[in-house]
Formats: C-alpha cells, structure tokens, sequence
C-alpha cells in the first residue's frame, strides 16, 4: 500500500536521479548508513528526490545549486523510527503527539482509535485524513470492543461501525481485542469484526497479559497476529512459536524491556525479525525521556546489539502492517526518513529528515505541521452533563448500614480486588476512615444516567482530601478523597474547566488540569501537558502512592477488561463473571 501518494512526474524523476540524469534535491553524504536488511553500516551517499530516497550507494549523486547537501562526516544514519503501537490520547492527542515524536526522530505511528469513538464516525474519519496531511504517518487500529461495561454491541461497536471504521484507508489494523471473555463467550460482534478484519487483509492485533499457552494457542487459530503483552523471555517464546509478533514493551504502567532483553539474553533467545519495540501509549511524564528514542536506548543499555534494536524500531514493524515498500529502511523509493545520530549507542538524533525534508534538530521542531480546529468536533461537554444540577456534598459520605464495607484494594496500579471489611461508623451515621490514613471513599458517577457507585479504596494515597477526574476508560468521572467538601469542590472545579483532574486541600485547588477534549485529553502542546502531568503526579507521590503510574490507574478503575473488579455506573462488577457485587444508587 502506498504510505503518501507521488504523482507521474515525481515518479519520473525518481528515476532520473537514480540514474543520475537529474540533480538530486538532497544529498546526505559522508554518513554511515545502517542498512536493516543486511544489518551492516556502510559509508554510502543518500540521494533524495522530492519526499523519496532515489538511490543509495557509491557513486556521487547529480547536484546543483538547488540541492541541500547534508554534511553528515561522523554521523550515522538509521531509518526514522516506528511506533507500532501508540495510545495517543493520554492527555495529549494525535496532533500534539505526532509533533512532538518527529523532533525525536519517531516518522511513523500506527495509533489506537478508541477516544475518538464519542464523536460521530464522520468526524473520526475527518481527525485522521487531517493527519494524513502530518509530516509524521499516522495510521489508527479499529477497536472491536469498548473496554467498559454493556450488554450488548451498541454503536459504534455494533458491526456496522466496526466494518465502517475497519474500511477506512488510514485504518491499517483491527484491536487491540481486550473482551477476551466475550471471544470465549463466543459473542458474534466481536467475533465478525476479527473475521472482517482478516477478510480485508488487515492485522488483527491481541491483548493477553498473563496469557496460558492454550489461550495463546486459541487467540492464534482465531487470527491474532501480535501481542505486545509479554512480562518475561518465556511469554515472547510462546508467541513466537504460535507465528505471533511480539512487541517488547517499556512503559509508564509496564516498564517490562530491561527485563526482557536480559531474559532474552540469559536463554539464548536470537533477536527475530518478529520482535518490535513500543512505548504503548505512556502518560506524558514518562515522554520527557523521549519516546521511541528512549525506548530503543533502554534496549540498548538492557544489552541488545544497538543493531537489532533499530531493527525492532524501523524494519520488522514496517513489515508487520506491510508498509516496508514506503518506510522502516534507508533504500531507493522509501520515503526519505532519514535520522542522523552522534553514536551507534545514541539513539536520539541530532538531525531528522522526514519525507526528504529537514524536520528536526536537537529535539526541536523545524517544519510547520497540521493545527486541527478543535471546535469542529463534537465532544461530550464535562459541563453540560451535569443539566443544571449542583454538585452535592452528601455524593462522597456512605452511609453505614451496620454491614461491612466493599474496599478496593490496589494491588498494583492496574488490578484491584474487593473486600468486604468491618469499618466504623462516626456519629451521624456515616462510614468513618479516621482510624486509617490509607482509606479513602472512592465515588463514580455517572451525569447522564444519574447513577454513583460507592466503595473505599485502599493503595491510591495517604490523607488524600479530595480528587477529581473525567480521565477515565469510561464516560464516568471518578472522585476520590477523605473530605467529602473537599472532593465535591474538586469536582465542581472539574466540570467548571470542561473537563480534567482536580486535587483539592484545605479549601483551594493545589492542581488543575484542563483536559476540555471530552475530558479525557489536552489541545496544548505536549510539553505543557508533560509539566502538567509531571506536577499532579509528584503530588500524588507525595501522598504515598507507592505504584507505577498513579495516571494510568485513574484511567483504568473503570476499564473491565481488567482484573478483578471495576467500577461502573451500575456498580462494582466483578470482571470475570460480569456479575455486580455492589450495585450504583440514584442520585
């Protein structure tokens, strides 16, 4: 498939500077040249025409006064990195992020589509024909299932949306399937947009964390193709036998490469050219090391041949979505992404040439990209769900029946588990947490349905008064906190900005952060949204959450698609049966 369209006359010219009858419109000269087919380096001149690499070898290219000649003596060169499974709406979106992974050298993303889905299909379609026109190419997987809690497929995650959404050109694969209990269920939804997916000759992309071989086995014969899920040296193995990809993985919630690569070492493991690398989605604080340059330099200081982790960055996805005609290696007619870098060792470059264009120095930008009008879109407005109702204190107390009390226990910062605890009651009836400064009440409320879900919560923090976010796998917004004025004027702040994570104590707003893009992502460029994280998150360090990423886990405390329990605005459903243990109440 072509990747960016060239016309005749581009085409033609191609040709001739191949030939060397034309003058090249760029000459990279004095590189070396990491080639990822032989995987040798080789001090070899790089012709470009127009947004084309026209040929790569010995010979001096034609050149004229027109030509940029790139003196590139002492550097190297690799392809321009790919990120083959990116999460573009971690508060940042698809623009901001596309931005920031070209100064850093990342010219290709295959992203995630599932926080567009609260727009209309026409308007999703629109967001990512505007980013065709980004220097960075930017292709979306078609989400097959929600990751929260329904009875039955319901638009868009009935067929029709499904296959209207897989149909699209800029949508190159179906996934991440994350309802594995409704594949097992057999649920027919789900089970035709994996067969559509294949049908159309697209990859189907799984999620199976903790997977056993005979699941593996059954998600394989199904038409999984990769699974980026691997926590050891032995998980990689497995799908690799099955004829999965598997794509090494180093983020904010599972920073699983080092281990990985050092697995794979001590079991002689040889590196495959069905291995990848990915970033998966990180939360903002994480990027400020970089995004597939940090991850390729954890590689590398784990102990993989620098080699083989370009490799993993460029090539093996490029083949992987069947894009290696048009990026993921410095060869004649690949688009002309070209990184130079100071050191084999180094992977963050100096220079970055995307399309044939110098695109970035030194991590700064260089090129004018695409502005998206936000206004355009349609997002649900944080806002207007409340209809004219006041947030209410009397939300965030529960009362005390004499029973014991469902608390959420947080193993890490991803699975949590439920207990039925004996907790004390204050005197006007409500249940108490003085006794424990590790307890807070934990409320999901959803405004359109009207409906809170109760519980405490124990993991997330020491004395926290009251947090606020519409940053959750749901349309639900989370409240979280001791004080019950404290976490409704949390809230309030939060519907008052449109959207976003509030922390309130002693009275005043200690964080705000805007997300006014359906209240799950930031219009501002990505290093604001990076300060922005990084300050909410050293507060709630400062509070003792002890986990990986207190962001992710306000995302995923409504995600059911993982263990064991999740929050819903039906109540506390237990994952693998379905069933609520606890059920939501009106307000």
């Amino acid at each position: 498939m072509r990747v960016r369209s060239i016309d005749g006359a581009a085409h033609r010219k191609l040709l001739r500077v191949a030939r060397r009858e034309e003058p090249a419109d760029m000459w990279i000269r004095g590189a070396k040249v990491l080639n990822v087919y032989t995987k040798e380096w080789r001090e070899v001149h790089i012709a470009v025409s127009g947004e084309r690499i026209a040929y790569v070898g010995d010979k001096e290219p034609l050149a004229s006064e027109e030509t940029a000649i790139v003196e590139a003596d002492g550097k190297y060169a690799v392809p321009g990195y790919i990120e083959p499974h990116a999460h573009p709406f971690q508060w940042y979106n698809p623009f901001t992020m596309a931005d920031f992974a070209l100064a850093r050298g990342t010219t290709t993303l295959i992203s995630d589509s599932l926080m567009l889905m609260t727009l209309p299909f026409a308007q999703v379609a629109d967001i990512m024909e505007k980013l065709a026109e980004h220097p960075v190419k930017q292709f979306f997987w078609a989400r097959l299932d929600p990751q929260m809690r329904r009875t039955t497929a319901s638009p868009p995650f009935d067929a029709h949306g499904i296959n209207r959404m897989l149909e699209h050109p800029r949508v190159i694969q179906g996934g991440e399937l994350t309802d594995w209990q409704g594949v097992l269920s057999e649920d027919e939804t789900l089970l035709y947009g994996i067969k559509r997916t294949l049908d159309l000759g697209k990859r189907m992309e799984g999620h199976h964390p903790g997977a056993s071989v005979q699941t593996l086995n059954a998600a394989s014969a199904l038409g999984i193709t990769a699974c980026h899920e691997s926590i050891s040296a032995e998980d990689v193995l497995q799908r690799l036998r099955l004829g999965m990809y598997a794509a090494l993985r180093h983020s904010s919630i599972r920073p699983d490469l080092p281990a990985l690569v050092k697995g794979l070492l001590e079991a002689g493991i040889p590196w495959s050219s069905r291995m990848m690398l990915t970033s998966d989605g990180s939360t903002p604080p994480m990027y400020r090391h970089g995004l597939m340059d940090y991850t390729i330099r954890v590689a590398i200081e784990a102990g993989m041949p620098p080699v083989e982790a370009y490799v993993m960055a460029s090539l093996n996805p490029a083949v992987y979505y069947g894009i290696d005609s048009e990026v993921g290696g410095i060869a004649p007619g690949r688009l002309a992404d070209v990184l130079l870098l100071s050191d084999p060792g180094e992977p963050t470059p100096e220079m970055v040439i995307a399309n044939g264009h110098l695109s970035g120095e030194k991590g700064r930008l260089l090129v004018s990209t695409i502005k998206p009008g936000w206004s355009d879109y349609d997002f649900p407005s944080v806002s207007e769900a409340m209809q004219g109702r006041q947030v209410d204190a009397e939300w965030f107390r529960m009362k005390h029946n004499g029973e014991p009390v469902p608390v959420i226990h947080m193993l890490n910062a991803v699975i949590t588990k439920m207990e039925l605890e004996s907790l004390p009651a204050d005197p006007l009836g409500y249940v108490s947490l003085e006794d424990d400064p590790e307890l807070a009440l934990i409320c999901l409320i959803n405004p359109l349905q009207n409906r809170l879900t109760q519980a405490v919560v124990r993991g997330y923090g020491r004395e926290l008064e009251g947090l606020a976010s519409t940053y959750t796998a749901s349309s639900d917004w989370l409240v979280m906190g001791r004080c019950a004025r404290s976490m409704a004027e949390a809230l309030q702040s939060v519907i008052e900005m449109d959207g976003g994570v509030t922390m309130y104590e002693q009275g005043k707003a200690v964080c705000e952060c805007p997300l006014p893009l359906g209240g799950k992502f930031s219009p501002a460029p990505m290093e604001e949204v990076i300060d922005m994280a990084q300050r909410l998150t050293g507060l709630i360090r400062q509070k003792g959450h002890e986990h990986l990423d207190p962001l992710y886990s306000l995302l995923f405390f409504t995600a059911t698609h993982l263990p064991y329990v999740r929050m819903t605005a039906e109540g506390i459903v237990e994952v693998k049966t379905g069933r609520i243990l606890v059920p939501a109440h009106s307000i």
